[in-house]
């Protein structure tokens, strides 16, 4: 349970992120739909953003309940 809970936080940032960056996008295309389904924007938010944006909430929300993580060890 403990790690779904990370798991769902950096789930959730990493697809919301998305979501934020995408609507930029919006400055130079019609529409918002091909913005995400466009493969190559994809890929190059996964390998250069996604994975780190994802990670600075997740340590947060980790440090922050620490003593909760560390229980039963």
């Amino acid at each position: 349970m403990k790690s779904l809970i990370l798991m769902l936080i950096y789930t959730a940032t990493f697809m919301g992120m998305f979501l934020i960056l995408s609507s930029i996008g919006m400055l130079w295309s019609d529409s918002y739909r091909d913005i995400l389904a466009d493969h190559t924007w994809f890929m190059g938010y996964t390998m250069f953003f996604g994975w780190w944006l994802a990670l600075f909430p997740t340590r947060e929300y980790y440090m922050h309940n620490q003593e909760y993580f560390q229980e039963f060890l």
